[in-house]
């Protein structure tokens, strides 16, 4: 890829809950305050910050130094994000990568500090991820920069999804630029997860 967007640092992975097993923002304050005091998930933790009031985007959000991992629906569709704050090593598909083991790593946690829960835990659909450049300089939304971020995508996501056949589609609205990943098969968090280490 030659192209800006490869040197593009800003960015966030998103792993959309399915709605039969999408947990309660509210819940999320609990668990969140209980992973900074155990270091549960990657990143120097810091605080939580509660948006549940509001809805259309970040509801629940795990500050850290390097990322911002948050519960967010601002694409219409609950789910955990993680937002890079700090710059990552190797090309962007590797970046992609490293971003997506810490998101999946907080994903299994999320699902297992949830389940049992009366009202309600995560279950994150294993077969779809999204990104989105956080970076209008860099990765603006036209045509160039579309196509190199696409190009990156697939290569991270023929690692994620093992060279499944993976669909890439382009995110609804006039914004920042971003693209799901969708593939038909499915497979555990946790194997997602080797593929991106």
């Amino acid at each position: 890829m030659d192209h800006a967007v490869d040197r593009l640092q800003r960015f966030a992975v998103k792993l959309y809950l399915d709605p039969a097993g999408a947990v309660a923002p509210p819940a999320c304050i609990e668990v969140f305050h209980g992973w900074i005091r155990e270091g549960a998930v990657p990143g120097m933790l810091i605080d939580v910050a509660d948006y549940t009031h509001l809805a259309g985007g970040p509801r629940v959000v795990l500050v850290a130094h390097e990322a911002n991992y948050a519960l967010d629906d601002g694409d219409g569709r609950m789910g955990l994000v993680y937002t890079c704050k700090q710059p990552l090593e190797g090309s962007l598909p590797q970046r992609l990568a490293a971003a997506a083991g810490s998101l999946l790593a907080a994903a299994e946690r999320l699902e297992r500090d949830t389940s049992g829960r009366s009202d309600g835990g995560a279950t994150f659909l294993r077969n779809e991820i999204a990104a989105v450049a956080n970076d209008r300089l860099t990765a603006p939304r036209i045509a160039g920069a579309e196509a190199a971020f696409r190009e990156a995508l697939a290569t991270f996501g023929a690692r994620l999804f093992d060279r499944a056949p993976v669909e890439i589609r382009p995110l609804d609205g006039p914004g920042r630029l971003g693209f799901t990943l969708r593939t038909a098969d499915a497979a555990p968090l946790a194997t997602l997860a080797s593929r991106v280490r």
